[in-house]
């Protein structure tokens, strides 16, 4: 068949036919294609928020109960310990030097008490017994250091609270993990680990920012009574979530057996708690010279006119906190798909031993450039955030570790042993802090990169003896879930 002028070949030769697309309907179909992606983006979301809801709803409804339960109580001593610096000021009128005093051997007895608390848990009262039991005279403590503003109100509050916040603290993590395991969840637990700290920067995050308003609106007493209405509804909700927290066997003593694993477990987790105290040397930091450096050395300005004051840098932490759990769930589950099995809790920590050499390694930098004028808030808000990764690496990690580690009969002691690093850390950290004005910020931020650095050494030797007793452990039917 002839052609035709116009290139036409029939129904057999036209070009489509021979893979030519002629331009009107090449644009045609470009214009096409983003409607019909935008028409797929709202079933999509649909979706996600379907399976999202569906992977809240796969854990046992106790957890929401201690979840909840946590959020309130860290609330409630987040929030006082805020307001109780200046209450120390400005109500019981102490010297600056001596409301430190006060404040600084408040927070590490309240940091000693997990291991009474976790001994009570293990050998007489059980979990639940010791929450609710620790809770009553954790609400006293508040409602006295609300109602009586003298010293003697404040010595008997203070006591309280850090025997009920200290004493508490082990037992609701050691809770959560019996209840997944009571329901063969422990594939969720990561994940709970998460979730029960973010639930605890929550708390934090909201009193420690709202009561500072209120304290101001309203005054003393009704900044310091709101703790002790959180501690009340906290109490109500462990209560309520009893029926569905697992029985808890009879306390007996350890058999000849169960004490060796215990000792093994103790001989393989002390070198890794000293560590970790070392995290919390350096990262507590945060609280202190880290806000020193900004107010002396950094510009505060964020944006034209919006500025920060000292102390809010260290606000983003929870809010870093918040966000970036999520993330990290879905990075441990996709290295868990990549590598066959899940990466191990002490090689997760050692990531984050050294991120912290990072951090300091920047702050150091950072108060080296301070010798030539102000550095950016940026630089300390991006710390702040790297720091923060290695939290989620280390202390996340670190409580769920103590958990799954301790040999049956010792996790709440356990778990409390790992709460005394805080104590311990802080203990080194304010001897350190006497350097701090000594030196320039730039060798101090310096020295704490170069211990750090030293602890992620320390720590990447002593891993795989940890690793191979979990092994251990998980043989021996005794410690089967550990």
């Amino acid at each position: 068949m002839a052609a035709r002028p116009d290139g036409h070949r029939g129904r057999r030769g036209r070009p489509e036919a021979a893979g030519i697309v002629p331009v009107s309907a090449r644009r045609a179909g470009e214009a096409r294609r983003p409607t019909v992606d935008r028409r797929r983006t709202a079933p999509q979301r649909r979706i996600w928020m379907t399976a999202f809801l569906a992977s809240l709803r796969a854990h046992p409804r106790g957890f929401w109960f201690v979840f909840w339960g946590e959020l309130a109580e860290r609330a409630s001593f987040y929030g006082m310990r805020t307001v109780l610096a200046l209450y120390l000021l400005d109500v019981l009128r102490f010297e600056r030097a001596s409301a430190a005093s006060v404040m600084t051997f408040f927070l590490a007895a309240a940091y000693v008490t997990p291991i009474l608390g976790g001994y009570l848990a293990d050998r007489v009262l059980g979990r639940f017994g010791t929450i609710t039991a620790f809770a009553l005279p954790y609400l006293a403590g508040h409602l006295v250091l609300a109602a009586v503003p003298t010293r003697a109100g404040l010595g008997i509050a203070l006591v309280l609270l850090a025997l009920g916040s200290g004493a508490i603290k082990p037992n609701t993590s050691t809770l959560m993990g019996m209840i997944y395991e009571a329901e063969k969840k422990t594939a969720l637990l990561g994940r709970a680990f998460s979730y029960f700290y973010a639930a605890i920067n929550v708390g934090s995050a909201l009193t420690s920012l709202g009561l500072p308003l209120v304290r101001e609106a309203y005054g003393y007493a009704i900044a310091l009574l709101l703790p002790a209405a959180l501690m009340a509804v906290s109490f109500v909700l462990f209560v309520a979530g009893r029926r569905h927290y697992p029985a808890e066997p009879p306390r007996r003593a350890p058999t000849p057996t169960e004490r060796a694993a215990a000792r093994a477990s103790i001989r393989a987790l002390a070198p890794l708690f000293g560590l970790i105290a070392v995290f919390w040397f350096v990262y507590d930091q945060t609280a202190s010279t880290w806000i020193f450096f900004a107010r002396d050395f950094a510009d505060l300005e964020l944006w034209h006119g919006l500025s920060i004051t000292p102390d809010q840098v260290q606000g983003a932490n929870p809010v870093f906190i918040l966000v970036l759990t999520p993330v990290f769930n879905r990075l441990w589950s996709w290295l868990a798909t990549r590598r066959g099995s899940p990466l191990p809790d002490s090689r997760k920590m050692h990531y984050g031993f050294w991120i912290v050499v990072i951090t300091k390694g920047g702050m150091a930098m950072a108060g080296a450039s301070a010798s030539f004028g102000r550095v950016s808030a940026w630089w300390l808000l991006l710390a702040t955030f790297v720091i923060t990764l290695a939290e989620l690496c280390i202390s996340v990690v670190g409580l769920e570790l103590s958990y799954r580690r301790a040999a049956p009969g010792t996790r709440s002691a356990i778990t409390g042993a790992f709460l005394a690093t805080i104590f311990v850390g802080d203990l080194f950290g304010g001897m350190f802090a006497q350097l701090y004005g000594q030196v320039s910020p730039g060798v101090y931020f310096l020295l704490q990169a170069m211990i750090a650095a030293a602890a992620a050494l320390a720590f990447g030797s002593i891993a795989g003896r940890a690793e191979r007793l979990r092994e251990g452990l998980t043989a021996d039917p005794l410690a089967s879930a550990a």
